[in-house]
């Protein structure tokens, strides 16, 4: 258990920065101790400020293109991060070796709603179950608001490649359609929409000759995103050992954080 408040550096503040804060206003167990954002970041300054320093951890949902710089700062500063940017994995094999190397701690997720890491583990046993003849086809398709930078979304790669992990029929992810040809039947197609406000829909179809099979998820609103980034900074900070965690591998500890 936590013994004091704990204090959260908050990069980003855009819809889900300003849906934490809102959570944290009603969590008196912690508090957004600094707001980094464009307007107080030139040139990287926020993160020799007091206040970045005096924070316990940091918890970064601002942008592919400023992630791995943030991380590399707060790894600099021994600062503890939860990392809900997607659209950066070719960095990662670098961000690993430095945590390894600096002995830091890294939570990245994908999405951070504890029932999206939960859907996760029924994806798995789908694949367990209708991945293993040719007699079940499967597909994924995810809905996202239009101002989401990234497709597919990084939820939908997650879930996909636990899908293709467990499965002896499709060995491999396309992120589109062919024009001109036709499917690879020993591919899993993730296709992806942007519509309106959409919090996040992602659903697995599974069809045979005889059935329809859906596996869908479905986001009602930001908080639950919100109130699992929070529960996951909990976490991160009473882990004692250092290393780059995946949520998905965590979850269950996770969920019964305090």
């Amino acid at each position: 258990m936590l013994e004091k408040q704990l204090l959260i550096t908050l990069v980003g503040f855009g819809k889900m920065g300003k849906t934490i804060k809102q959570i944290t206003d009603h969590d008196h167990s912690v508090k957004i101790n600094y707001v980094i954002d464009l307007e107080n970041n030139l040139h990287g300054s926020a993160f020799s400020h007091s206040f970045f320093l005096q924070s316990d951890v940091v918890i970064d949902f601002s942008h592919p293109s400023a992630v791995v710089s943030t991380i590399k700062s707060c790894i600099e500063a021994s600062k503890p991060i939860v990392v809900g940017t997607t659209g950066w994995a070719e960095y990662q094999p670098e961000i690993i070796d430095l945590v390894q190397k600096n002995g830091a701690k890294l939570l990245y997720g994908s999405n951070y709603s504890l029932g999206v890491q939960l859907f996760n583990k029924l994806i798995k046993h789908a694949s367990l179950l209708f991945g293993q003849t040719t007699m079940f086809d499967s597909a994924m398709n995810e809905v996202h608001h239009t101002q989401k930078a990234d497709a597919p979304s990084g939820t939908a790669l997650t879930l996909a490649n636990t899908y293709l992990q467990h499965s002896s029929t499709k060995k491999e992810l396309k992120t589109s359609i062919p024009n001109h040809e036709k499917v690879e039947t020993g591919s899993l197609y993730v296709t992806s929409q942007r519509l309106g406000g959409t919090y996040g829909e992602h659903e697995l179809r599974i069809q045979s000759e005889w059935d329809d099979i859906q596996i869908k998820h479905t986001a009602r609103n930001r908080d639950g995103f919100a109130a699992g980034a929070i529960k996951a900074a909990k976490w991160l900070i009473q882990k004692e050992e250092s290393g780059f965690y995946l949520l998905e591998d965590v979850a269950e500890e996770v969920i019964l954080q305090g």
